[in-house]
């Protein structure tokens, strides 16, 4: 297998594709979208956080997935929680994170309706620091995938196949999945503290402060790794509601609790025999 480190985790793919232009891809969307690089454009596009901004295409088609992501989950996966996750203490490089940060002062989520993309303009109607990593990283993986023809592409466990593969899962096990994609959202490895108080990446935008959700880590089967890791969010964050949330649209899902006990969605029960035993 060919692997290399883009967006702050492992992209694996296997021998035979074209790596170069895959790794180029995640180079140049990490540049561009990275919230803790001040020459990205995110980073440009934040320094100006009302009214109407300039950006790219690149820029305005992904935030334009951002919104469609807002839309599909009633708000719950937003690209308007910047601000309240560098409230919460996470304002730089995760691995540059001092254990505790100190006290923090939790930060109000603006409603995704302030944010509209008409052409190559952005406008704010309401001051909105943008997060887009709720879709850049699944988008990405998917466009890797279409770069590469055939195979699979993986970023941190987010999948992508034309082609059967078995991935592992959290707490233990595996699943081969033959198409489409596999994404995990989890709260288990970004934590930190905030004057002792336990804090994660995965902000919750009905409170502006990270989930208290029961669920440690969501995984969901869907026909894309960008529609899996949207779906995964939100049904981690909706916490017990997360199953039927995810039967409802007819997505797979996998949810761990903090104490390591399996829940599968009926989606998923149903799908039991492309498991695969630990």
């Amino acid at each position: 297998m060919n692997a290399f480190r883009a967006m702050g985790c492992d992209v694996v793919l296997p021998y035979g594709t074209p790596a170069g232009l895959v790794r180029a891809l995640f180079e140049e969307r990490d540049a561009r979208f990275s919230r803790f690089r001040p020459s990205s454009e995110l980073s440009r596009v934040n320094a100006l956080p009302l009214g109407l901004t300039l950006v790219s295409g690149e820029f305005a088609s992904m935030l334009c997935l951002s919104l469609d992501a807002a839309r599909a989950t009633d708000g719950l996966v937003t690209p308007a929680v910047g601000g309240a996750i560098v409230a919460a203490g996470y304002d730089r490089d995760f691995d540059r994170l001092p254990p505790d940060v100190g006290a923090v002062v939790p930060a109000a989520v603006p409603s995704w309706h302030s944010i509209s993309v008409h052409g190559g303009g952005l406008l704010r109607t309401e001051v909105v620091q943008l997060d887009l990593n709720g879709v850049v990283k699944g988008k990405t993986v998917d466009d890797a995938l279409e770069i590469a023809g055939s195979g699979w592409v993986s970023a941190g466990g987010d999948v992508a196949a034309v082609e059967p593969v078995v991935v592992g899962l959290p707490g233990g096990g595996r699943i081969a999945l033959h198409d489409g994609g596999l994404a995990t959202s989890s709260v288990a490895k970004r934590r930190w503290l905030a004057d002792g108080v336990a804090q994660n990446h995965l902000i919750d935008p009905r409170t502006g402060r990270p989930t208290t959700s029961l669920w440690r880590d969501v995984t969901v089967a869907a026909p894309s790794c960008f529609i899996a890791d949207v779906a995964a969010k939100a049904a981690l964050l909706l916490g017990t509601a997360g199953p039927a949330w995810l039967d409802e649209r007819n997505l797979a899902g996998r949810f761990v609790s903090h104490g390591g006990a399996v829940t599968l969605n009926e989606s998923w029960s149903a799908r039991a025999p492309e498991r695969v035993a630990a």
